[in-house]
């Protein structure tokens, strides 16, 4: 990706997209499961502070970006991306940033949730 490249956020707006400096990102070690309710997300994040780190969904796509400051080894910088069922409400997650470790939980939409019960 070049700094010339633009993102379409989804509502018809368009934004310049930083390059990415191959070799300055850490892809975070993730754990997801997902329970009758809901989708979580476990993320390593070493050093992150709720002021460095970034959650964003644009079209069905959530976005992890952190940075860190990691002593001894200056900053770290952590990103991965995650395509969305759209069976996910993603206007009601819930995240927690603990001890360098992000849980996220994302709840199945209502309507979701309807069809497993009819299915049983």
């Amino acid at each position: 990706m070049n700094d010339k490249q633009m993102v379409n956020k989804g509502n018809g707006s368009l934004e310049k997209v930083a390059p990415v400096v191959p070799g300055k990102h850490f892809i975070p070690a993730i754990d997801i499961y997902e329970t009758d309710d809901e989708l979580v997300l476990l993320a390593d994040l070493p050093g992150v502070e709720d002021q460095g780190l970034q959650l964003e969904v644009a079209r069905g796509v959530l976005t992890l970006a952190a940075e860190a400051a990691v002593e001894g080894a200056g900053e770290a910088a952590y990103y991965r991306q995650f395509r969305l069922s759209d069976r996910i409400d993603t206007d009601a997650g819930e995240a927690t940033l603990k001890d360098g470790v992000l849980t996220l939980r994302l709840p199945k939409r209502a309507i979701a949730l309807r069809n497993r019960k009819r299915s049983r």
